[in-house]
């Protein structure tokens, strides 16, 4: 018969308390770089209305916005995730999120990548160090923390990848079609440069289309890997009722602990444990409130 319980292991609600003070951290470095970068630029590095047209044609800007309108909606999320230990986002806001970190780890690739071989200071000095560097990874490291039971489609990262494509185009038309000398943008981003937009474009696509799909992997792999932990302590051959008891002591714990007002259920938990021992997903969620119900009126005795 398993000898742990679940309310030995502390690690099991704790881990989502540590990730959301871990996404807590990120994302507020995230918003704070983001709000000074782009501040300094528009005060203090020209005027404002000549500053706020032309800032906007940098896709740095661009992809920093994002991350910070999304950084701003996470930060209640992650509080929220560390007083009911369940760090857990809405799907909109989960691929707001993933479109931002697409767009900032793309910059972080082609500020270091194809940026500071020739040009330094546009790379990673002033303002450029904070949303070229340091915002981009606090953002990757917020989403990679982040915990979320979505499946994502095709579709969805196309339409997590839209800001990016809408601005290569646009640039291309600012840029090779419209021309510097009839109001259009100067190549900041060198597109023409070395080779034809015909193939630059394209290059840029095929390369965000590989940053997209391995920042999911990432996450995928980190999720598998969290959740394979939770559930690690009771694996193995055991019998219903001893399922019961681990279940039971889980819903006991959550009980003891949390505000009884505002309880969490870990639906993606007792799932699992119903996919894995063919249960009934009702009577694992019955077993489990029972003991949430028992925990939450032994605290209120004591």
């Amino acid at each position: 018969m398993s000898q742990i319980k679940w309310t030995a292991k502390h690690y099991l609600v704790d881990i989502h308390k540590w990730r959301s003070f871990i996404a807590l951290i990120a994302c507020s470095v995230t918003l704070i770089c983001s709000c000074f970068a782009i501040g300094y630029d528009l005060f203090l590095a020209g005027v404002l209305s000549w500053r706020l047209r032309v800032l906007f044609s940098y896709f740095t800007i661009i992809s920093n916005t994002i991350t910070g309108f999304a950084s701003a909606f996470i930060l209640p999320f992650t509080i929220e995730g560390m007083r009911k230990k369940r760090f857990v986002t809405p799907k909109w806001l989960t691929m707001l999120h993933y479109s931002g970190t697409i767009c900032t780890t793309f910059v972080l690739i082609f500020a270091l990548g194809f940026i500071l071989p020739y040009d330094r200071h546009f790379a990673i000095e002033g303002a450029n160090f904070y949303l070229h560097i340091i915002c981009p990874i606090a953002v990757l490291i917020a989403y990679l923390f982040m915990e979320y039971s979505y499946d994502y489609s095709r579709k969805d990262i196309l339409i997590c990848m839209i800001p990016l494509f809408t601005y290569s185009l646009v640039y291309l038309v600012m840029v090779v079609f419209i021309g510097k000398e009839n109001g259009g943008w100067d190549d900041i981003y060198k597109l023409t440069a070395f080779v034809p937009a015909y193939v630059s474009l394209p290059a840029v696509w095929l390369l965000a289309s590989i940053v997209a799909q391995v920042i999911r992997k990432l996450s995928d792999i980190l999720n598998n890997w969290r959740e394979a932990r939770m559930i690690s302590p009771i694996e193995g051959d055991i019998d219903l009722v001893e399922l019961n008891i681990e279940v039971y002591g889980l819903g006991r714990y959550y009980g003891l602990r949390g505000d009884k007002n505002d309880l969490s259920v870990p639906m993606d938990i007792l799932e699992k444990l119903s996919e894995m021992y063919s249960v009934d997903e009702d009577s694992i969620y019955n077993v489990y409130m029972k003991g949430l119900q028992n925990g939450v009126k032994e605290r209120d005795e004591d």
